[in-house]
């Protein structure tokens, strides 16, 4: 049993998801780049993608899967016409940001930082500067 190519992908991720989608229709797919894509990254497009490979007997349903994955019809709904998957997990309404929801790992000492930074890099050299002009030095 030889194994043949079914088809290339730009990002190891992408080609884990389309071997994912082969492998629920029963077919015996493989990515063969994976140490390529986790080693070398930056080899990615060189190489030529990351490549997923499929027995010479399925070859033909897995091009087929691929090619109406890529048409969309995998997709289902998309996300932009509805907004059901933000229900629970935001408050308000969708699409409002709640300025105390998101704060980041630093939280309130983001803008404390600024602060010493403007000081340090701003204030300190203008007050040094108008006292050296004041001195006449």
């Amino acid at each position: 049993m030889d194994r043949l190519e079914v088809a290339r992908f730009s990002t190891l991720p992408e080609a884990e998801l389309a071997t994912e989608l082969l492998r629920s229709h029963g077919v015996d797919a493989r990515v063969t780049d994976r140490e390529m894509a986790n080693n070398a990254a930056h080899l990615q497009i060189a190489m030529g993608g990351v490549r997923i490979t499929a027995p010479d007997f399925q070859i033909v349903q897995a091009r087929d899967l691929i090619a109406r994955a890529r048409r969309g019809e995998f997709g289902g709904v998309d996300a932009e016409e509805t907004d059901e998957w933000m229900v629970g997990h935001t408050p308000g309404k969708v699409g409002e940001l709640d300025e105390h929801e998101i704060r980041g790992v630093m939280g309130s000492a983001k803008r404390a930082g600024i602060a010493v930074v403007v000081v340090f890099f701003v204030g300190l050299p203008l007050v040094g500067c108008v006292v050296m002009a004041l001195s006449g030095g």
